[in-house]
């Protein structure tokens, strides 16, 4: 997971910058001086000691928090930067213990009665500010109080930057596959509509009463193409009308010379589906079956929805002499990912290539598909 150090610097809450962070900000640190209260009230100690302590917590853990936020995690961390990385949580550490070691300094000169908190302070005044803070003695002696105040907040900070890089991760992977549809919508390329509208006014000069048809079916391809097939999921009726739309005009676009079988079964209408997920094993099927020679060449497409599950198959014919080629391409692997990313693991199964001959290729997928909503 990669992210940037400005993402690292800025992701504390999801509020945008101003007011409402600067009050979130000061809600949390009045928690915090809360929750410190509630800690020192369960010693009986004098009300000043208290509010010192509570003061003496409160500046350091700010100063490490902030530290820690805008340099150790955004330079460091983030960066890999490991031993910087240590370096600075050390500082933070060191800081509180100085901060700590100051307070009961002052506490001690100035001599306020401290009751049960004399023994916790003269463990270190005692054995001065080099034993005391900073040699291995003093780190064993602070190092359990640190972990329960100043990283109290730093903890808190690693949990929300986690959860943030993670949905920002998740976010932009969905971004990126939205990119990937609209370059599947673009395989819908220009190379087929010329065609396909050069093979339409040939009809119209003609007078070929099925022109107005081939109009519709271009219609509802790119009608489809271009304002349905954004959502999430689409009726799978809809998703079938286009790979339908499609076939209709490769029809057109090949006449006699290629044979196009297509079946469809099953209550499509009480289903959804993912978008373009049939259209790259179409499209390759002719692309790499049909184009390559257009000598007894054939595409045969299946289509069932039985069991709450679709059952989806591709088979075309390969040239006798062509060599071994890939299949795969941008289209094919974005499905796979899109599967992969709508749809859990044991609720899809796609196998894909050649047969044991060599003539025939074959994609077959089997999917669990989401119930129809009201309406749609």
């Amino acid at each position: 997971m990669t992210v940037s150090a400005a993402s690292a610097r800025h992701a504390w809450f999801p509020l945008r910058p101003g007011r409402g962070r600067v009050a979130l900000h000061l809600l949390l640190w009045a928690a915090f001086v809360v929750f410190q209260c509630l800690i020192y009230q369960l010693q009986p100690t004098l009300p000043a000691i208290r509010l010192a302590f509570i003061i003496k917590d409160l500046v350091a853990s700010v100063i490490s928090f902030y530290f820690f936020s805008y340099v150790v995690l955004p330079r460091f961390i983030v960066r890999r930067r490991w031993l910087l990385s240590a370096l600075g949580l050390l500082a933070i550490y060191y800081l509180w213990a100085l901060l700590s070691h100051l307070s009961y300094s002052l506490l001690d000169y100035y001599r306020v009665p401290m009751g049960e908190w004399a023994d916790y302070m003269h463990r270190t005044l005692d054995r001065g500010l080099w034993v005391g803070v900073f040699s291995w003695y003093g780190v064993s002696m602070g190092l359990s109080d640190f972990f329960i105040i100043p990283m109290q907040p730093i903890l808190l900070r690693c949990i929300v930057f986690l959860l943030t890089a993670s949905n920002q991760s998740l976010r932009l992977q969905r971004e990126n596959l939205n990119l990937e549809v609209s370059f599947l919508k673009a395989q819908v390329n220009p190379h087929f509509l010329f065609n396909t509208l050069n093979n339409i006014y040939t009809m119209v000069v003609k007078q070929d009463e099925r022109a107005p048809a081939m109009v519709q079916h271009l219609t509802g391809l790119m009608h489809y193409t271009v304002y349905e097939s954004d959502a999430a999921l689409v009726p799978l009726r809809r998703e079938v009308g286009f790979l339908e739309d499609y076939l209709e005009l490769e029809r057109l676009r090949y006449g006699q010379k290629v044979s196009i079988r297509y079946r469809k079964a099953g209550p499509l209408a009480q289903f959804r589906i993912t978008p373009l997920l049939f259209f790259p094993f179409v499209e390759n099927a002719f692309k790499h079956g049909v184009d390559s020679s257009l000598d007894a060449s054939w595409v045969d497409i299946t289509l069932e929805a039985t069991d709450g599950q679709l059952h989806f198959a591709v088979r075309n014919s390969l040239p006798p002499t062509a060599g071994p080629r890939d299949f795969g391409g941008v289209g094919v692997a974005n499905v796979q990912q899109r599967l992969a990313l709508h749809y859990p693991p044991d609720d899809y199964q796609l196998s894909i290539g050649p047969a044991p001959d060599g003539q025939t290729y074959r994609v077959a997928l089997t999917l669990r598909l989401h119930p129809a909503t009201s309406g749609s």
